[in-house]
């Protein structure tokens, strides 16, 4: 009888060190998928910054050929200038009355001040020019510090992302300790074979309708950064459904779930490829489609803005992305949040 209750309040302790392991592991990958999101929102920045840069430097680069074409011998400009300046004045409306007098009148007076007049307003021009190309030398400094500005953001860019892999590694490792609900596997197993199309799929995997608060806030954004190609309702890519976005991505970029949920399918399906659907607690679902590799599995809780996936640039993919809410087909850009 002792013995029994001893295994009894053993097994107890076992229990709850058990519960307590798990809680703890669910903290812990919490906490790093939070910094997966933050990291990766740093690489966007970080990458939006770097581009605006590098439009700078190559706008600096080009003021910078034309003074070095054109301003190697000022003279040969001033003599250039003096000639179109002069012709600019001629052909102006107000100048061709002027030159009539000029050509008309045999005063010599009033010849001198027409002169004058010439002259000034050409010396004024060249003035004005010469004192824009003399803005254009600054253009040395300038570029030398956004070159410079540039290799530190690149360096910090690559800095994030290898940290953003370790992350996701990490991340990926503590999710294969957790405890995933099988069920999810089991009708992704299922219906992976079962379904004729994407709809059977879908219908397959969800879970039943939930009924939610009219305060809950429904936050949603873009998968991945890339030009719309095809837009909801067009269907230009025949290879995919018209009821969704297809980008075009034009480096190599992470997918990032749209929302809070749950993966309840990730693998290959049909012509699709790579397909990853994510449904959350308000009753939307997203269907993911195009990227090279996947690094979440069915079962695995995500956060808006993890990284569930990538997409390389040399493979020429194109992302899908659909939003449904309550079952319908819904235009994503109609609910995607202003980031």
């Amino acid at each position: 009888m002792k013995l029994i209750f001893f295994l009894i309040i053993l097994l107890n302790f076992n229990y709850i060190d058990a519960q307590k392991a798990d809680f703890d592991l669910k903290a812990k990958l919490s906490i790093l998928k939070m910094q997966t999101v933050e990291l990766h929102n740093e690489i966007l920045k970080n990458n939006k910054d770097l581009k605006e840069i590098n439009i700078d430097i190559k706008r600096n680069k080009q003021k910078q050929l034309i003074y070095n074409q054109y301003i190697e011998d000022k003279e040969d400009v001033a003599e250039s200038l003096v000639y179109l300046m002069r012709e600019n004045i001629y052909l102006s409306q107000f100048n061709s009355i002027i030159k009539n007098i000029h050509e008309k009148s045999d005063d010599f007076v009033t010849k001198q001040l027409l002169r004058k007049f010439y002259l000034d307003r050409t010396k004024s021009s060249i003035n004005n020019f010469f004192s824009g190309l003399e803005g254009i030398k600054d253009l040395e400094i300038d570029l030398e510090e956004k070159q410079k500005i540039f290799k530190e953001k690149k360096k910090g860019l690559n800095n994030k992302l290898s940290n953003l892999e370790k992350k996701i590694k990490e991340v990926a490792f503590l999710q294969k300790k957790m405890k995933v609900d099988q069920a999810f596997k089991k009708k992704q197993k299922k219906f992976k074979k079962k379904a004729k199309n994407l709809n059977d799929l879908v219908k397959g995997v969800k879970s039943k309708p939930k009924k939610i608060k009219k305060t809950t806030k429904r936050t949603i954004q873009m998968p991945v950064q890339g030009i719309i190609v095809s837009d909801f309702g067009e269907g230009k890519d025949l290879n995919k459904s018209k009821y969704g976005l297809v980008f075009n991505v034009i480096e190599d970029s992470f997918i990032t779930s749209p929302f809070n949920g749950i993966v309840v399918f990730a693998g290959k399906f049909r012509s699709y490829g790579n397909l990853v659907i994510i449904e959350n607690d308000n009753n939307f679902l997203t269907i993911l489609s195009g990227m090279n590799k996947i690094i979440i599995s069915t079962g695995n809780e995500v956060l808006k803005g993890e990284p569930i996936a990538k997409v390389f640039v040399k493979k020429e993919n194109q992302i899908y992305f659909e939003l449904r809410y309550r079952g319908k087909v819904i235009d994503p850009k109609s609910e995607v949040e202003i980031l």
